[in-house]
């Protein structure tokens, strides 16, 4: 599904590299074609490598690029609704959308988060697509939009948020308020410990099942719920990361939805590493 020529096409002069910003397309156009290839090519894989060329300035765009080939594949409405948990400060569902829908798409998140949200917004601020992002919890995005209302649910990099979240606030920490970056260390040793002593069940799992449930309420039939999760390999060699936890949350959500009664089924993609992503149709 993805070839690493053709997302070098869409991201250097295609229809996302339209929806970027103007100094990223600035950047990306100054990059020679053989160091584009060689950084696609890497940022295509799972997990990513420690050094890949231009990190910084390809990484989104090639994650948009993975999306929008998704909702091509998946066949989903040009005109497309997208619900997006936990979004954060990372654009790259938004600019798949506005490049598949041509500016036409309906968008909201719930994003809990206030300086990420800061930041999502400027990132974003040249979009044409109808773009929403309510300050609230996840839980609570039945007030904000209506069953059958979406055609797409994207939980990009969102299982670990979500469960960072929820084993965070009972111990005291403000996720709403905090500075993410710095705080994610002891998040991400927090959703370990719960992991590790069991605890997740009541503390991590039941949130998450609550945000998927309602997201499958918000889909239509026939449409989707996507989640992809990604992480470096250089993380492997930190003594606190919890390297072989933090490689199968996707697994470790299809098992929690699988044994739940949601009225899903999986559908899988030719190259989409289940290890990596996954992709329910909703079927009720």
């Amino acid at each position: 599904m993805w070839k690493p020529e053709q997302v070098v096409r869409d991201i250097n002069n295609g229809a996302i590299f339209e929806k970027l910003q103007k100094h990223t397309r600035d950047v990306v156009i100054g990059i020679p074609q053989s160091e584009l290839l060689e950084g696609v090519t890497a940022l295509l894989k799972r997990p990513q490598a420690r050094n890949i060329p231009h990190l910084r300035t390809l990484s989104i765009p090639v994650l948009a690029a993975e999306y929008r080939d998704v909702f091509k594949v998946l066949d989903l409405p040009r005109r497309l609704s997208v619900y997006e948990p936990c979004v954060g400060g990372s654009e790259p569902v938004i600019i798949a959308a506005e490049a598949y829908g041509s500016g036409q798409a309906n968008y909201l998140t719930v994003n809990l988060n206030r300086q990420l949200r800061a930041e999502l917004q400027r990132k974003i601020s040249h979009l044409e697509s109808s773009i929403r992002i309510v300050d609230d919890n996840a839980q609570r995005v039945l007030s904000y939009l209506e069953p059958n209302s979406v055609n797409a649910a994207c939980f990009h990099h969102a299982i670990n948020d979500i469960l960072q979240t929820a084993v965070s606030e009972p111990r005291g920490m403000d996720t709403a308020t905090i500075d993410w970056w710095p705080n994610e260390r002891q998040m991400i040793e927090w959703m370990a410990e719960d992991f590790e002593s069991g605890l997740i069940e009541e503390r991590g799992k039941k949130e998450l099942m609550e945000i998927i449930g309602d997201a499958v309420k918000l889909v239509r039939p026939g449409g989707y719920l996507i989640f992809d999760h990604w992480t470096f390999l250089g993380h492997k060699e930190l003594d606190w990361f919890p390297w072989e936890l933090f490689c199968d949350l996707v697994p470790i959500a299809r098992r929690w939805i699988t044994e739940s009664s949601l009225p899903v089924a999986e559908v899988e993609l030719s190259e989409a590493d289940p290890q990596w992503w996954m992709f329910l149709r909703v079927e009720k």
